[in-house]
């Protein structure tokens, strides 16, 4: 059965009039000028005499119409359609705008014939004298015919013409300039005047050429000038000229002084799209090679090969075949773009440096250390679990060797030295890089701590003066100065040293600046002073300090750490201090937010037992942490608990947090690490999945932090922590194992080495044999790897333990991935 015709639409003649206008009102408001146009011609058709708004809402529909039209380039329709406006409505809106739609469309002798007749009506002819000014300086017949002998636009028409002449024929900048002053500013030709002006300064002051054509309107004839001078102006205008039309480009090539040849260059290079290839540029080269200067064109040649190795036959036809150096640097930079194993690419860059090594030319020294110190960032990019680091301070010490000039290849040496516990080398290139750089305020600042560290005191002050003597607003310098002052007067209050002690608070304080002061310096003169029982001077000075500190929970922090590390008990001085009792405290956001700032602050200063400091504010700190509800407040409380670390308070900041953000990675990991007291072994199996399942979620959203804090947490084994003294002898050196074992089967392991070691020799060697032969097999790790990890695990022995229990020629696979020792993980 057919579908009936839908109903057939009303024609629009046959709607009443009050439907039209609404109609009418509606196209209008939407914008729909050109349905508009036919309702409100029905209307006035309908009703001859109608109301005027009704010819004024056509008289709109069409101009607005006729914009829209011009708007796409169609001059020639949008003149066509405003001529309705005098016929159908009585009036002439906005004649300059039919004036330049019919210049625009080159109807010149009508556009100048409008121009006369609607004289009088034009509201904004700034812009239409630009664009008549600009066709009369063309020579266009219609319009100069059409001028009167007292228009502005003939009567400066020579000044204009003069100035153009000038500049066209290369006449002096100055005598170009006198012509230009012609030309008023209220002149019709003021553009041409500044673009002219910006012409001439291009070479030089290309910003100021900018700053003038700034000025022109982006309506005026002028603007393809005005792009040449932009072109010229910019940074890389060879580059530049690339976006411009092609006769555009031919005159920006000109202004820069480009042949043709040069210019077809960029034309050429223009067809090789916005991003081509290595190939086509290297192509592009050698096709060109004639138009470049030859060295640089071998060096970006050479430098396309790393991308482009096939072009190499070609380079050599071209250039000659490659030094060695030069070959051997491109083969190492090949093998690091191809993500090769890393043994590989550093085995290039050594050979690089073996090549360089007896060469005595400072440049070709330099080149050295500088692919040295490459070679370490790779091996830190890189780091490989089986390496102890050696191999990376290696390469920075050799780089020293070849440029003994390079601060930071000493401290990074000082800090990896620190990292794995070499004590006597990190302050020995500390000392050396003083030696090498005496005046070096990030150098002298290293020695602090050095000093510090090594309970130098004056010697730490005496860098951290000379630190403030060449930069006094050191703001680090000072503070460590000062620190330095307290921590030798510490020294001698536990030596009863008192007068010296007091000289060196005097330091202290004079150090201090006004609006910076913490308190410190007045909380050990109330405790150097209640030491000599010198009770009311020693409550003056601790009630100073309270009130410096800034609040009661800072003030009981900063008396606890300072009363601790006299060996006092803090205790003692709350009655002197009228701090009454800590764990009735109140401590507000800022009070907390303070304390965590302070924490890190004396963490960084290597302050211990923090943890017994905050035993005595639990309370109030909880309460405080209760009422946080920012994720980065909890973020800054969590870390600051976690490298204190207190454990309670961890676990109820992160709680607190997962209420918050629930299942956020780094708040699940705090929870479950001050749950455990930060030991994998007390971890509960559930939060064990827990873990595993934050890990996966903080892998997925690329969140680094919480990845690296998990699995530090996660490779805690029996290498990195051992169980105990080596079963039968003593403990061997350990390594962190590239895997996290559950603390389910480290406790069942534990039993069983317990076991073990209960047994005599001979009849241990049997039960072990007997647990090693019955071990299930392992996809990722051979027999003999498997059997010589699990007796390192249960005897408690070394990784030379297990490298001897191997045979020489086995490589040692990574857990997820194959390859030898040394093999890059992808």
């Amino acid at each position: 059965m057919r579908k009936p015709a839908p109903p057939l639409r009303p024609r629009l003649d046959e709607l009443p009039t009050r439907e039209l206008v609404a109609r009418g009102a509606a196209l209008l408001s939407d914008q729909n000028y050109k349905d508009a146009i036919d309702v409100y011609k029905l209307l006035v058709k309908r009703e001859p005499q109608a109301e005027a708004g009704w010819r004024d809402s056509l008289a709109t529909a069409y101009l607005e119409r006729a914009r829209q039209l011009a708007q796409k380039a169609m001059h020639r329709e949008a003149a066509v359609l405003w001529e309705n406006i005098p016929t159908l409505c009585g009036q002439a809106r906005q004649p300059e705008l039919y004036i330049d739609w019919l210049l625009r469309s080159g109807q010149y002798a009508k556009a100048m014939r409008a121009y006369a007749s609607h004289a009088a009506a034009l509201s904004n002819a700034g812009e239409l004298e630009a664009l008549l000014a600009a066709l009369a300086l063309a020579g266009q017949k219609d319009v100069l015919q059409a001028l009167p002998p007292n228009a502005p636009l003939r009567a400066q028409l020579n000044a204009a013409q003069d100035a153009l002449r000038a500049y066209a024929q290369g006449e002096a900048e100055d005598a170009v300039r006198e012509r230009l002053k012609a030309i008023s500013i209220r002149s019709p030709y003021r553009d041409l005047r500044q673009v002219l002006a910006a012409l001439l300064k291009l070479e030089t002051d290309p910003t100021g050429a900018l700053a003038l054509v700034e000025r022109i309107p982006p309506t005026s004839p002028y603007q393809d000038l005005v792009e040449l001078v932009r072109v010229n102006a910019a940074a890389n205008p060879t580059r530049a000229m690339l976006a411009l039309a092609p006769a555009q480009r031919e005159l920006a090539g000109g202004l820069l002084g480009l042949d043709a040849r040069q210019i077809k260059l960029l034309k050429d290079w223009a067809r090789l799209g916005d991003d081509p290839s290595d190939k086509a540029k290297f192509e592009f080269i050698a096709t060109n090679l004639a138009l470049f200067d030859r060295e640089q064109a071998r060096r970006a040649g050479l430098a396309l090969l790393v991308a482009y190795p096939q072009g190499l036959k070609t380079y050599s036809h071209l250039f000659g075949p490659l030094p060695p150096f030069e070959a051997q640097h491109l083969k190492a930079l090949q093998a690091e773009r191809a993500e090769s194993d890393l043994d590989n690419i550093l085995g290039h860059w050594q050979a690089c440096v073996n090549l360089l090594r007896h060469e005595t030319a400072p440049n070709h020294r330099l080149m050295a250390a500088l692919i040295l110190r490459h070679m370490a960032e790779l091996l830190h990019r890189d780091k490989d679990p089986w390496d102890d680091g050696s191999r990376l301070r290696d390469c920075l010490e050799q780089s020293l060797r070849f440029d003994p000039d390079d601060r930071d290849a000493y401290l990074q040496l000082a800090l990896l030295h620190q990292d794995v516990g070499n004590d006597k080398e990190y302050h020995q290139w500390v000392e050396q890089a003083v030696k090498q750089f005496p005046n070096d305020p990030l150098v002298l600042l290293a020695a602090v701590k050095t000093a510090t560290a090594r309970k130098a005191h004056k010697k730490a002050a005496g860098f951290a003066a000379r630190v403030l003597e060449l930069d006094p607003i050191n703001t680090k310098a000072r503070t460590v100065l000062i620190n330095a002052h307290l921590a030798h007067a510490r020294k001698l209050m536990r030596g009863d040293k008192y007068a010296l002690a007091e000289k060196e608070l005097d330091s202290a304080g004079q150090l201090e600046r006004d609006n910076a002061r913490t308190g410190i310096v007045e909380i050990n003169r109330g405790l150097l002073a209640l030491q000599q029982r010198q009770r009311d001077l020693g409550r003056r000075w601790l009630r100073e300090g309270v009130r410096l500190a800034g609040s009661p929970l800072l003030a009981w922090a900063r008396l606890a750490v300072e009363a601790l590390r006299l060996k006092l008990d803090p205790a003692d001085f709350q009655h002197d201090a009228e701090l009454g009792d800590p764990r009735k405290l109140s401590a507000s956001r800022a009070d907390l937010l303070a304390l965590a700032q302070l924490l890190n602050a004396y963490r960084e200063e290597e302050v211990k037992d923090l943890d017994t400091v905050l035993e005595d504010v639990e309370k109030p700190l909880q309460r405080a942490i209760k009422a946080l509800t920012s994720e980065d407040d909890l973020l800054l409380i969590g870390e600051s608990l976690h490298q204190v670390p207190h454990y309670g308070l961890l676990e109820y900041a992160a709680t607190r947090a997962l209420e918050v953000q629930p299942d956020r990675p780094l708040f699940v990991y705090y929870q479950i690490y001050g749950r455990a007291e930060g030991d994998l072994d007390y971890v509960k199996d559930r939060d064990y999945d827990r873990l595993e399942r934050a890990m996966e979620r903080a892998t997925a959203a690329k969140d680094h932090r919480a990845t690296t804090a998990i699995t530090r947490f996660l490779s805690q084994s029996p290498f990195s922590l051992p169980f105990g003294p080596r079963v039968g002898g003593p403990k061997s050196p350990s390594m962190p194992l590239p895997m996290p074992i559950p603390p389910k089967m480290r406790r069942e392991m534990e039993e069983i080495r317990k076991e073990l070691e209960r047994l005599p020799p001979p009849l241990r060697d049997r039960m072990l044999d007997q647990i090693l032969d019955e071990l299930p097999p392992d996809d990722e790790f051979p027999p003999e790897i498997q059997r010589a990890l699990m007796k390192m695990v249960l005897l408690g022995g070394g990784i030379e333990d297990l490298l001897d229990e191997l045979p020489d020629d086995l490589p040692l696979p990574f857990p997820g991935g194959g390859g030898g020792r040394g093999k890059r993980r992808r």
